[in-house]
């Protein structure tokens, strides 16, 4: 009898899944976690004796359904919709292991021949053994303190494998480097300033101006300067030498490194050491407020510096360059939980987004819409033909239409997108624009984080799945139907707001506050 019974139960508790996960779509409010529930593994089989073995993986049941997408009511700014699913649901909770992948290197990872803390440089300029003539380039090179050099003829022993995950000591770093800032501002009395102005310098310029913008440069440890009769000597030349220490500082601080001195490169360089110290600690704070949180396997985006970690504790599996909100539609700082991996997903544009990006190009061209693949129903989800609309007529207030984008290799969100529980509809997602990866300075979502390296944050995310790397990943994209992972385990996402950030050793990143919230934190924290 029971044997009987068993098929019949099992039906039933499919059945009712099933039922729910409908009942999901159609609410706005729940997401794939809570309304599909992944089977457990069953015990594994182990045939050979081990000293350890992760739990086996159930192979992902199937299911097909669709529902039309749907934005939260009052998120006018967020590039949100849920997608057309397939849901597959797969335990994704697996023992941490250490790995020789997790070396970063490249754009995704931290610099290659990353150096120890005795092949660092001080922080207050060193001071030249001969005289150097600066505009001679075959002579010096900049002595910057930022970014730390390796000594060439120390051979450097192969890491072992636990020394492959790079450590994430924000807050240890920001402590040292606050304590060599204090000491040069100690050292340096007045600094140097100059009155910021439209006026652009380049090579071969020549003002009095350059010299103060000079020794700024040599203050930070980015130009070095001829030194004859045992004072530092400036000419008031815009050198070669001195575009490659601007677009070196330009690039610490978040701006296009093209060697020009602007007003906002000129701003950056007017930050004395006494107010780059007040930035220091206010980030210190934020950092210790944020570690408390920081245990088990997390994502971790940092706004301001455009970067995504994907972390085990505090070490680093996995970095990459982000695209974040612009100004006016500003990624917001919180905490949510990732739930659910989508392959190609389709993308239902919001009103506000198809009013403010969408609608000059339909109004220009009458047949944008379908050559980039977007579909219009009306307010029964019956298809409209979109030339056939009056677009003129349609406004924020007035949009009696569901604008959907199809997958494919045009679509808004890239093959992959990671569903996020939060009621501002922000998520992670891929995207066909990978040029905006070349600028340093990356607001221009309408909310959303755009991810430069999908895949790979998708197979860390689903470790210990049929799915956990890029390669396989990409094979289920190829297929081109829509379809939904669901992890078993919810990885936190924490949204964060550092705007000094250490890369490797002594590489400070000074970020220019492209929301303007350190004003506000200065009086949270009383500095």
């Amino acid at each position: 009898m029971m044997q009987k019974a068993m098929p019949t139960m099992r039906q039933l508790q499919k059945a009712t899944l099933f039922i729910f996960a409908l009942l999901g779509f159609i609410s706005q409010e729940h997401s794939f976690a809570e309304t599909v529930v992944a089977e457990p593994a069953p015990p594994s089989v182990i045939t050979i004796p081990k000293m350890s073995s992760t739990a086996s993986t159930v192979e992902p049941q199937v299911s097909t359904t669709q529902s039309a997408e749907s934005v939260p009511a009052g998120e006018e700014d967020a590039e949100s919709a849920s997608t057309s699913t397939v849901v597959q649901t797969v335990p994704a909770k697996t023992e941490p292991t250490e790995s020789s992948s997790g070396a970063l290197t490249n754009s995704e990872n931290v610099q290659k021949n990353q150096p120890t803390s005795a092949d660092t440089k001080s922080l207050v300029p060193i001071k030249e053994d001969k005289d150097i003539d600066e505009d001679d380039e075959a002579s010096s090179s900049s002595q910057s303190i930022l970014i730390p050099k390796a000594e060439e003829d120390v051979s450097v022993p192969e890491p072992t494998a636990v020394d492959m995950r790079v450590v994430l000591s924000q807050k240890e770093k920001l402590e040292a480097i606050l304590k060599e800032y204090e000491s040069l501002a100690d050292k340096t009395g007045k600094a140097p300033q100059w009155t910021c102005i439209n006026h652009s310098f380049r090579v071969k310029d020549k003002d009095p101006v350059l010299v103060t913008a000079k020794k700024q440069l040599h203050l930070l440890g980015f130009f070095a300067a001829s030194k004859k009769g045992g004072d530092l000597k400036f000419t008031s030349t815009f050198s070669k030498k001195m575009e490659t220490a601007v677009k070196e500082f330009q690039k610490r601080h978040f701006l296009e490194p093209d060697g020009v001195i602007g007003k906002k490169t000129c701003i950056a360089l007017n930050m004395t050491p006494d107010e780059r110290i007040k930035k220091i600690k206010l980030n210190l704070e934020r950092w210790k407020e944020l570690e408390k949180s920081l245990q088990g396997k997390y994502v971790l985006v940092n706004v301001p510096t455009y970067k995504l970690y994907a972390m085990e504790d505090l070490k680093i599996d996995l970095t990459q360059p982000v695209i974040v909100g612009m100004k006016s539609r500003e990624t917001p700082i919180f905490t949510c939980n990732m739930n659910s991996v989508v392959l190609n997903p389709a993308w239902g544009v919001p009103v506000t987004i198809f009013i403010k990006d969408k609608l000059s190009k339909v109004l220009k061209d009458p047949e944008y819409l379908s050559k980039s693949g977007f579909t219009v129903t009306d307010h029964d989800g019956e298809p409209v033909i979109d030339s056939s609309v009056d677009w003129k007529h349609v406004s924020l207030h007035h949009f009696p239409y569901t604008v959907r984008q199809l997958p494919g290799k045009n679509n808004a969100l890239g093959a992959i997108k990671f569903n996020l529980d939060n009621k501002e509809a922000i998520y992670l997602h891929g995207t066909p624009q990978k040029s905006l990866f070349h600028k340093v300075a990356r607001s221009f979502s309408s909310g959303c984080v755009r991810l430069e390296s999908p895949q790979k944050l998708a197979a860390w995310a689903l470790k210990g799945t049929k799915y956990d790397n890029p390669e396989k990943l990409q094979e289920k994209i190829s297929t081109g139907g829509t379809s939904a992972i669901l992890l078993k385990q919810p990885i936190p996402v924490y949204f964060t707001y550092i705007t000094v950030w250490v890369e490797g050793e002594k590489q400070v990143l000074f970020s220019d506050d492209p929301y303007n919230l350190d004003k506000q934190d200065y009086a949270r924290f009383n500095l």
